[in-house]
């Protein structure tokens, strides 16, 4: 009986297959099921199409599926097979942001029969892997930030910002932070949509004292769950009463050469100045060798400091088997490496490379006027093999540092390896041993551990990233002291909507050695957040928006001195949130906002007493010539901001301003303003600034550079008053103006550089005339190209095409959305031009030759390579050939057309010479001409 049963049941299995595979009567699919792709270059694929059919069908694209309804290459609107047929179609896209938004994309296709009773088959895709993952820039308003004389802290704002095509996971990873320092902020996971940006504010606090020059090297690391460096940022923190240079965020070296050299005066507050020396290139040294240099040199004049500083100044000279970098070298190796020293390189190949570093930590390369505190000295070795794919990778690392300041000495050792595994799979390990050991005190050596792992799976329906980190509290790598956890399970639908589930564990909890004086054990010694996320992404074309819910727990020990609990406080906080934000990216306008509410019901530090609600709110919107971007905090979002706040002070935290920026003069001259406000309620401080920075380029590839920074900080007074004594005391009032100007020479080998301008506006010509008439609106998303540099018209149908040279240029139009030229476009640019270019809409003809049977006929004609003509109104004539099946297809404007075929001189007849064709992007059927065979004429005589 239980056989029986199983036969049954399989028969019926096999059935439904059977079914499955004879049903359909028309099968399509594509020739490659997987693709790699890079962002900005284009991809392509055939797709195969078979009528089995016994007549002539005609197809079309169900345009619900518009993952493949716009290409550079589309589908016609309507797609012809006679019987029996097949037929092969390419396709083919550009992956920028309107194509992509998926590292791993599938693109699926519906076609559509256009007579009822067709069995087509339901669909056919292919998927599409993207192999570069980048786009993602991080970067802060100034590259150096001063310390407030009053509070000996000072806020920065990192502007974190996607500029690719898919969406990106990260975290910042902030290394070379000495212990006299704290740098307290945002530093758990983030995505950013493409095109979006945002604001993470930080606060840097020197806890040593404001009588000890502060001067602390910085860097923030971008990194992905597998620990994979994104983007970096370095920046300087020192006290506004060190030596100083005017740094504005504008672009320093800005040219189509590729070598700069600058000299600048700049002017400060405080009756203080200094003169800049920069320099900055690239030159090639044979068909191997390149020497790359920078040069940063300030000579101050001011009250109680006259001198030289020389930092970010290097030289780096590489070939084909070897390189030599000097100066200041910074390095990602899992330990504190950034200052000045020499890199040598042996390359076995240009994928493995064994390195040896002597650096010391010290940010400044040459320091005349002793403001720094002598940094580690560092020796280490690096053997590092990358393979393709990233799979496989290994990574051996050595280190052994000597810091006489604080009287410390470790040897490190680490290791990284990524391990083969199928597509679309990705795993690796970690792991390090460090010993160090205090000599001042002669304490125990402190041994210390690290370990990790990390893994992906990227499939068509589903994505998860697990990753898992452990170092001990003594550990000298970068993560010291740190237990990381994070696992994110993400469930893909169609539309580009998602589900995501999201688990996190960060828990800090370093351990360090210090010399006698003891003056830097302060500040947070352990910080735990562990968050439980789920959300709901969606994408309608350009608009992204995604929401969920999350819950957050978290606990501070801390032994800094507050005027909340003293000392060693121990506080634990746990909120429920709901995060949302929203995306438009466009080819004018973008905009982005990013929210965050929740409501604290645990709040053991009692600042302020739970529950309580908070909010996070940041915004920014651009276009070509202005920008606007906001940020707002109510109450604390993480329970270690209240050691910032002051007594009794609620936390409040606002920041806006525009920017705008434009260019003059044929783009001679360009513009950049900005300004900021800025409103600190746990300190009662209110901040003003305003800054800019001109370029005005001259002949000789020489320009005029001007740069203006003005600040206004007011701050109520921090000093408590006792009740009903009248004392006078007056708020700090701080204000600081800056003002650089300079001249700068480009030279080298000349690049692809010119001053002329060609702006080319696109519009649909209706009557194919090849004027523009009224009514005739320009057409956007028109991909042209001209000596292989591409552009996408705007939404007034315009591209520019700028600093091109004397000489003739060819624009062409890739066939996108079925737009075609009339005729090439060429264009002898002897000075600026605008000219106005005509586009029609294209629609598939096809036809074919049919054979007319005929007597005494030896052999079948040979009915390839016979030419088509369609004529329009106009007069236009396009034509086409036949294949080896005397079949034919034109891409037509849409107009009125006369088919024909020439048949003077030829060994055959056409019995319908011409046909009548209406194209007005209603599908049309397939045009039949009746073929007559006339290569020998038998005449028959009657006796």
């Amino acid at each position: 009986m239980h056989k029986i049963g199983y036969l049954k049941i399989f028969c019926l299995i096999m059935c439904c297959l059977t079914g499955l595979s004879v049903s359909a009567q028309v099968k399509y699919n594509f020739t490659r099921d997987t693709l790699e792709i890079k962002g900005g270059e284009t991809f392509s694929n055939l797709l195969k199409i078979t009528n089995f059919e016994k007549e002539t069908i005609i197809l079309r694209q169900d345009r619900k599926e518009k993952s493949l309804y716009k290409g550079l290459i589309s589908l016609p609107d309507s797609l012809v097979l006679k019987a029996g047929e097949s037929r092969v179609f390419p396709l083919k896209y550009i992956a920028d942001r309107q194509t992509i938004n998926s590292n791993s994309q599938l693109f699926a296709l519906h076609l559509i029969a256009q007579k009822e009773g067709i069995a087509v088959q339901k669909s056919a895709g292919f998927l599409t892997q993207l192999s570069d993952v980048g786009g993602l820039t991080i970067g802060t308003e100034e590259n150096e930030v001063y310390l407030s004389q009053l509070t000996n802290q000072a806020q920065v704002v990192v502007r974190c910002a996607n500029n690719g095509f898919v969406p990106i996971t990260f975290r910042l990873l902030l290394s070379g932070i000495p212990d006299g320092l704290e740098f307290t902020g945002q530093t758990m996971n983030l995505t950013l949509q493409p095109g979006t940006q945002q604001l993470l504010p930080f606060l840097a606090r020197n806890k040593i004292n404001n009588r000890i020059p502060a001067d602390f090297t910085v860097t923030i690391q971008a990194v992905d769950a597998s620990n994979n460096q994104l983007a970096v940022k370095i920046i300087r923190i020192v006290n506004v009463t060190n030596a100083r240079r005017l740094s504005m965020g504008g672009d320093q070296y800005s040219g189509t050469l590729a070598n700069t050299i600058a000299f600048r005066y700049a002017s400060m507050s405080s009756n203080s100045s200094f003169y800049q020396l920069q320099a900055n290139g690239k030159v090639k040294t044979g068909d191997n060798g390149s020497l790359e240099y920078r040069l940063n040199a300030d000579q101050y004049h001011q009250p109680g400091v006259d001198g030289m500083n020389i930092y970010n100044t290097y030289l780096d000279y590489q070939t084909k088997d070897w390189g030599l970098k000097m100066g200041n070298i910074y390095e990602n190796i899992d330990f504190n490496l950034g200052g000045r020293g020499v890199k040598a390189s042996l390359k076995f190949t240009p994928d493995e490379v064994l390195s040896v570093y002597g650096v010391q930590n010290n940010f400044l390369l040459y320091d005349q006027i002793n403001t720094t505190i002598p940094g580690a000295k560092i020796l280490a070795v690096d053997y590092n093999l990358v393979t393709r794919e990233g799979k496989g990778d290994r990574r051996l690392t050595y280190v052994h540092s000597h810091d006489s300041f604080t009287g410390l000495d470790a040897d490190q050792l680490s290791l990284k390896a990524g391990v083969k595994l199928k597509k679309g799979q990705s795993l690796s390990f970690e792991a390090g041993y460090s010993l160090e050991e205090q000599n001042a005190m002669r304490f125990s050596p402190r041994q210390g551990i690290s370990a990790g792992i990390n893994y992906g799976v990227d499939h068509i329906d589903y994505q998860f990233s697990g990753s898992g980190y452990y170092s001990s509290p003594y550990y000298t790598g970068l993560r010291r002291g740190l237990l990381l956890g994070d696992l994110r399970l993400t469930r893909k639908f169609e539309d580009n909507k998602s589900l995501t589930g999201h688990v996190s564990m960060q828990v800090n909890n370093p351990r360090y050695q210090y010399n006698l004086n003891q003056i830097f054990n302060t500040g947070i010694n352990k910080n735990a957040v562990y968050i439980y996320e789920l959300g709901y992404n969606t994408r309608a074309g350009n608009l992204f928006i995604g929401f969920g819910p999350y819950f957050m727990n978290q606990q501070v020990i801390t032994s800094a001195i507050t005027d909340i609990s003293g000392a060693n406080a121990d506080w634990k906080s746990s909120s429920m949130r709901f995060a949302a934000n929203m995306a438009y990216s466009g080819r004018i306008h973008s905009f982005s906002l990013t929210a965050d509410y929740g409501y604290t019901y645990v709040n053991t530090s009692e600042r302020p007493l739970a529950p309580f609600h908070s909010v996070k709110i940041n915004t920014s919107y651009n276009m070509p010539f202005l920008g606007f971007s906001s940020y707002i905090q109510l109450n604390p979002f993480y329970i270690s901001d209240v050691l910032s706040a002051t007594a009794n002070n609620q936390y409040r935290l606002y920041s806006f301003g525009p920017n705008v920026h434009f260019d003059l003069l044929q783009n001679s001259l360009n513009l950049r303003f900005g300004g900021m406000y800025n409103y600190y309620g746990f300190t009662h401080s209110n901040n003003y600034s305003v800054n800019g920075n001109l370029r005005y380029m001259m002949k000789g590839n020489w320009a005029l550079t001007g740069e203006f920074l003005y600040t206004i900080t007011k701050q109520k007074s921090l000093i408590p008053i006792a009740q009903n004594t009248p004392v006078n005391v007056e708020n700090p009032y701080f204000e600081n103006r800056q003002l650089r100007v300079g001249i700068e020479k480009q030279f080298g080998a000349q690049g692809r550089s010119g001053s002329k301008k060609l702006v080319l506006t696109y519009y649909e010509d209706h009557n194919s005339n090849g004027m523009r008439d009224a009514g005739e609106d320009p057409v956007a998303g028109v991909l042209v190209k001209i000596n292989g540099e591409a552009a996408l018209t705007n939404s007034k149908g315009v591209v520019e095409f700028r600093d091109m040279k004397k000489e003739a240029y060819t624009a062409t139009v890739t066939n996108t959305r079925g737009w075609s030229l009339q005729e090439p476009t060429v264009v002898f640019l002897d000075k600026s031009k605008k000219i106005e270019v005509p586009l029609v809409k294209t629609q598939a003809l096809n036809g074919c030759l049919k054979l007319k049977a005929a007597k005494y006929i030896d052999g079948a004609p040979v009915l390839a390579g016979i030419k088509i003509n369609a004529i329009d109104p106009n007069g236009h004539v396009h034509q086409t050939l036949t294949d080896d099946q005397g079949n034919f297809c034109f891409y037509l404007p849409r107009n009125n057309y006369t088919v024909y075929i020439e048949t003077a001189g030829m060994p055959f007849s056409i019995e319908n010479e011409k046909e009548e064709v209406s194209l007005q992007g209603a599908p049309v059927g397939m045009l039949t001409f009746l073929y007559h065979d006339e290569r020998r004429k038998v005449s028959i005589s009657r006796f």
